[in-house]
């Protein structure tokens, strides 16, 4: 079994273990286990001389964040000589707002004469920020016009609060082409 430390904001705040696993021994168990920052998603990744391998998503257990893949050998292998594991936050939690609100007015959102024309009679929809980045949710209704339709290449079907609804993604209230995670 091979020991490495696992970083995470320039700290160690962890440890990578590897250790052959299978038949003949041809893939090798990672796992990578830190203390929970509680402040975000965070990614491992096993990194050596020649590049880093991501090993996927930190997830809780038992009181720490950690992740556990098997993988073969040849890929372990191609790092060159091992340095250590790094965990790297995807995103915080305070940046974002996971929970929709409510509006009965999505125009009042915006401040461009475009939009606000075109949402002024909308109704209800949800919004949410994440980051810098403003998601609107407009429900799609049988028997009434397609929210937003001037944009519609832009917006994404997914369910909001138990509505069916087309989700849109604006920058400074300009639209963008946005996908989740």
């Amino acid at each position: 079994m091979e020991r490495l430390p696992l970083y995470c904001q320039g700290e160690r705040r962890g440890e990578v273990t590897l250790s052959l696993w299978g038949p003949n021994g041809a893939r090798t168990e990672i796992t990578a286990s830190m203390a929970d920052p509680g402040d975000g998603l965070y990614r491992a990744f096993l990194t050596g001389e020649q590049g880093e391998l991501p090993l996927g998503v930190l997830a809780p257990e038992e009181g720490r964040l950690s992740v556990r893949r098997r993988l073969y050998n040849r890929d372990v292998e191609q790092l060159g000589r091992l340095h250590r594991g790094e965990a790297r936050r995807s995103f915080r939690f305070e940046e974002t707002s996971l929970c929709w609100r409510e509006t009965r007015c999505p125009a009042q959102l915006f401040q461009s004469r475009f939009l606000r024309e075109r949402l002024i009679r909308q109704g209800r929809g949800w919004w949410r920020r994440e980051g810098s980045v403003l998601l609107l949710a407009l429900p799609l209704e049988e028997g009434r016009p397609f929210p937003l339709e001037a944009l519609f290449c832009l917006g994404r079907i997914q369910c909001v609060e138990g509505s069916r609804c087309v989700v849109y993604a604006f920058r400074e209230e300009e639209p963008i082409l946005w996908r989740e995670g």
